[in-house]
């Protein structure tokens, strides 16, 4: 019995060293190609430029503003974001969709879709009520053809189609502790390029 384990501890052992001679050489090939690999990739690689809000196409859709919703704005310039402080994302079609009755912007961003096209992000807060800012973009809107209105809670979101670009409004009762600005109503503005 006792030949019998010595047999196959010296077997066991056997095993392991033709397995280390057949295996150590190319751990090491591939520890040293992975390392060869690496210090290649690191000189020749050169890092991904930081984005700045830009899309990486622009739009290609000239923007034209129905006559309906040239009159809905002329009618209430007064009350019409001009980006004076230089908040809203670059190239914003503020002559589309204005931001209307604006206490504070708290976001804007231009952005590119999953297919390539470009678009743009805007959120602010206002001092007017729900209604109030409802009743400047419900008429901008509506003439769309595919225009849709949905109230969910006390949220209401607009949505249609005007000029090639798919515009979003969702209209908000303001929570001071999400926007951390006080006022009525939150905003949030998405328009993309169909």
């Amino acid at each position: 019995m006792k030949i019998r384990y010595v047999v196959l501890s010296v077997l066991l052992i056997g095993v392991l060293i033709v397995g280390a001679v057949f295996m150590m050489p190319k751990l090491i090939n591939n520890e040293t190609a992975s390392t060869n690999d690496t210090s290649t990739t690191s000189v020749t690689k050169q890092p991904d430029p930081i984005k700045n809000n830009q899309p990486d196409t622009t739009a290609t859709t000239v923007i034209t503003v129905p006559q309906e919703m040239q009159t809905v704005i002329d009618a209430n310039t007064a009350e019409i974001y001009v980006d004076e402080p230089g908040l809203l994302a670059s190239n914003y079609p503020s002559q589309l969709i204005p931001l209307y009755g604006v206490q504070s912007v708290s976001e804007s961003n231009q952005i590119t879709n999953a297919s390539g096209k470009p678009g743009w992000k805007a959120s602010y807060v206002s001092d007017y009520t729900i209604d109030e800012i409802l009743s400047f973009y419900q008429p901008l809107l509506s003439s769309a053809s595919d225009y849709a209105a949905e109230t969910i809670s006390e949220s209401t979101s607009l949505k249609g189609t005007v000029s090639g670009y798919t515009i979003s409004i969702t209209v908000s009762p303001n929570n001071p502790d999400k926007t951390d600005i006080q006022g009525n109503s939150a905003i949030s503005i998405f328009i993309e390029q169909v």
